[in-house]
């Protein structure tokens, strides 16, 4: 989604290296995937595969795909003036439609729980409350203290109908506002408030299913090259408090060995056993963590990936947005259920 800016962007979207840390010996190497293996056959069930579902569609980048009532809404976000990013959905007999045929750059789409969708447009510096047929009900967030958002990226829904939602500090072609990059907290009445500024480049975020945890990847940092997945105490107004290393990521042989490389982390999704999903972008796939930092292994995608969410039957199906398209595979764990 999201990074001059631009320039670590379009390295971040194009770059796939699939190659192991160079300085783990052969045996090592051999021994650190099969223990992998054994973790991630808990996760995915055997033979299984990230398999494309959405094509014919040119992507930049395709936003976090959003399963509601059998029908998948997706985005192919274009970073190009001259063309509009378009938000769509896929039906269960396989019909494409175009609901909004200029989104403002959708990153996210994400559930309310009341029959509507939540959507970070980047480009439009807001969030908006969409229908499911591309409507857009109202604006619900476009500014803190009076001053308009950069680039609201992506977001996670408490149960009390608050959500938290991170701006990159990113907006393609356009003047920043806010003075560094942020997450934000809004309460379920509306009241905005910024709750991290100290991440350099904020961008998936999830919520332990009990909710007392918010975690927060990193997509770039001069310090540890964005590996480090934060973890934060949720309290009763939203605030966060004890900020701490929840889990590294892996990160590809390539930015291991650059001065300026990045871990390229996107998208993030929980399961229902507390396990959290990472998306990135460097050529590693899916990246997986037990709900104690614990790494379980990566699924692999076939194109550097961007976000992920689960649907279908029993939410036991993930899906995938990628640099190509839009793609899915069963799961053996379900899926924390969006706006519940």
């Amino acid at each position: 989604m999201n990074k001059t800016k631009n320039m670590i962007f379009a390295g971040i979207l194009a770059a796939a290296v699939f190659a192991s840390c160079t300085s783990d010996t052969p045996d090592n190497s051999a021994q650190k995937a099969a223990e992998k293996a054994a973790g991630i056959s808990a996760i995915v069930p055997a033979g299984a595969k990230l398999e494309k579902i959405a094509v014919d569609y040119k992507f930049d980048t395709a936003g976090l795909p959003c399963w509601y009532n059998g029908d998948l809404y997706f985005t192919n976000n274009i970073f190009d003036p001259r063309e509009n990013s378009k938000t769509m959905k896929l039906a269960a007999d396989g019909t494409l439609t175009v609901v909004r045929p200029d989104n403002g750059v959708t990153t996210c789409s994400y559930l309310t729980g009341n029959g509507t969708f939540y959507c970070c447009e980047m480009v439009g510096h807001r969030i908006t409350e969409m229908a499911p047929d591309g409507s857009i009900v109202r604006t619900v967030v476009g500014a803190y203290k009076g001053v308009r958002l950069d680039g609201p990226n992506d977001m996670t829904l408490d149960k009390k109908g608050g959500f938290y939602f991170t701006d990159s500090h990113f907006s393609p072609g356009e003047e920043l506002m806010q003075d560094v990059p942020c997450v934000y907290y809004v309460a379920p009445g509306g009241a905005i408030t910024r709750v991290i500024d100290d991440i350099t480049f904020p961008n998936g975020l999830e919520l332990s299913p009990d909710e007392k945890t918010l975690y927060v990847v990193n997509t770039k940092d001069e310090v540890d090259k964005g590996r480090t997945i934060w973890a934060y105490d949720v309290n009763s107004d939203g605030t966060l408090s004890g900020k701490r290393a929840f889990a590294e990521l892996e990160l590809s042989a390539e930015n291991e060995s650059k001065a300026d490389g990045v871990s390229g982390a996107d998208g993030t999704a929980v399961d229902i056993e507390g396990n959290l999903y990472v998306a990135t972008t460097q050529g590693l796939g899916i990246q997986v963590f037990d709900m104690n930092g614990a790494h379980i292994g990566n699924i692999d995608c076939p194109v550097p990936c961007n976000n992920l969410s689960f649907g279908g039957p029993g939410m036991k199906t993930l899906y995938v947005s990628a640099l190509d398209g839009v793609y899915s595979m069963p799961v053996k764990i379900a899926g924390k259920v969006q706006g519940k």
